[in-house]
């Protein structure tokens, strides 16, 4: 990044209201208010940008009923569902 910027852009407030919808759709929009903003530093390997999470199974390690979850901070809560899915998937 070129400028830190830590505020919150409230015009997103209604994109971020159609997409919590999809999940909850009798959301009180009234009580979204923004909090506060970070910035979540990004993973590279070898000078490349590498993926936000990575899963591994019996296949890459070799050890039966261990799965290894990386790189799963901040992200991995807004996407603890789908990271759900691809664990029961492994088995």
């Amino acid at each position: 990044i070129k400028h830190r910027d830590y505020q919150v852009n409230i015009t997103r407030l209604p994109q971020f209201e159609e997409v919590i919808r999809r999940y909850w759709p009798s959301l009180d929009a009234d009580r979204l208010t923004p909090a506060y903003a970070g910035i979540r530093p990004k993973l590279f390997m070898e000078g490349e940008p590498y993926r936000d999470f990575l899963i591994q199974g019996e296949k890459e390690h070799g050890i039966k009923g261990m799965i290894n979850l990386l790189g799963i901070e901040s992200p991995g809560l807004t996407a603890a569902l789908a990271i759900a899915e691809d664990i029961a998937n492994l088995g």
